[in-house]
């Protein structure tokens, strides 16, 4: 089968959220024997120089950059015009000519896309069979944004809900199956948009390239991982730094807060002031990052679906401290590798605790391997997306 695959940003490498899984579910698609041409906006000329990579996996793969001070320029319109902000910062004129010169010429059999941000190019073909693979109602996101900002970003985030929501309802609509990440997620989509076809394809995690090397313990470490000009583990790092952090150092003197991620912005990197914290940028492999730790925290409080950080921690046998909307998005019980919750003090207990208890560490560490194997293994993940292929291409377009 030949599938038109469009994601929101070049899925190679598999480095931060989206790219996970983008990246396999291209993999997975083309290892089964489908012809798949990738199809995205770049984010920069560096995004465009990783397209030789993809190449082993997927038949072509077709990008344009979108530079920032257009999408902003874009966004800006929208808002003042009465559209989707997100959607307009996503659009590249290029991009909608490429595909639809591709379609033409290659008359694909299926559309998938991820995000939708970028529903807006495969909108022209209601001929084709359409995935919309939402993974998180995004539209929510902003109202999460909205609730921890001030005035006037309050009130963009509140337009941007409302208008992305109804795009989202849209698209959900017109399309001929809808996708999402979690249970949580399956539910709110069936309360806000009935009457659309919905399944649930989770992330994964890739368990044998995620597995711990046995590198020795540095004592009192604790790690955080992510792209870290990204708002919701820019959130996620001050509090903890700020909140919880002194409380662990007031009990383990030693305890040092290592933050390994991308682009660290000014607010991040100002944390590296602090005592015990460590703010690293970039790094090829948070894999030693992560093996070198005693304990993996999620502090996330604006956060929805899975986060695909702490699957990584958990594949690694690393003992997970979150949030409850960062464990929530897993199906692992607490306790079996990792414990939550979002008041500062008992963060803080949970970690001393890992800390403090060689025992309890190491049964948490086992546990945690043991979740990931048992649930986030990602063949699991792709049977569930090829069910629902085989259902949307069996059946005629549009019907529900």
């Amino acid at each position: 089968m030949r599938i038109f695959y469009v994601c929101q940003r070049v899925p190679f490498p598999p480095d931060r959220g989206d790219k996970i899984t983008t990246f396999n579910e291209v993999k997975h698609l083309s290892a089964v024997g489908h012809e798949v041409h990738v199809f995205c906006p770049g984010e920069d000329a560096a995004d465009l120089g990783n397209i030789p990579g993809l190449l082993d996996y997927a038949k072509t793969a077709t990008a344009f950059p979108v530079s920032p001070w257009r999408a902003r320029l874009q966004a800006l319109l929208a808002l003042l015009g009465g559209g989707s902000l997100s959607v307009a910062a996503y659009r590249q004129p290029q991009l909608h000519a490429a595909i639809g010169e591709k379609y033409r010429e290659l008359k694909p059999d299926l559309f998938i896309v991820y995000s939708c941000n970028v529903a807006q190019y495969a909108e022209p073909f209601p001929n084709t069979p359409r995935i919309m693979q939402f993974a998180e109602l995004d539209s929510m996101k902003w109202a999460q944004y909205a609730e921890r900002s001030s005035i006037p970003m309050k009130w963009i985030y509140r337009i941007e809900r409302r208008r992305l929501f109804a795009y989202e309802t849209k698209i959900a609509h017109d399309f001929d199956h809808a996708l999402v990440c979690t249970g949580d997620e399956k539910r709110d989509f069936e309360r806000l948009i009935p009457g659309v076809p919905v399944s649930l394809v989770a992330n994964g995690v890739d368990l044998e390239y995620f597995r711990s090397a046995g590198a020795a313990k540095t004592p009192g470490s604790i790690a955080f991982t992510g792209v870290m000009d990204y708002l919701p583990n820019i959130d996620a790092v001050e509090w903890f730094a700020r909140e919880v952090l002194p409380l662990v150092q007031a009990k383990v003197p030693g305890a040092h807060f290592v933050i390994c991620g991308n682009r660290p912005a000014p607010a991040v990197q100002r944390l590296a002031d602090r005592a015990g914290v460590t703010v690293t940028g970039r790094v090829p492999d948070v894999r030693p990052y992560l093996d070198s730790a005693e304990v993996f925290v999620g502090p996330l409080r604006l956060a929805r679906g899975i986060q695909n950080k702490v699957l990584e921690a958990l594949a690694m046998g690393l003992p997970c401290v979150t949030s409850v909307a960062a464990w929530s998005g897993t199906v692992v019980p607490q306790g079996e590798g990792i414990v939550a919750t979002d008041d500062a003090r008992e963060f803080a207990v949970h970690v001393i605790r890992v800390l403090q208890d060689h025992g309890y560490r190491a049964e948490m560490a086992k546990k945690a391997r043991a979740a990931a194997e048992a649930h986030y293994g990602w063949e699991v993940q792709m049977k569930a997306l090829d069910r629902v292929v085989a259902e949307v291409t069996a059946q005629p377009v549009g019907v529900h």
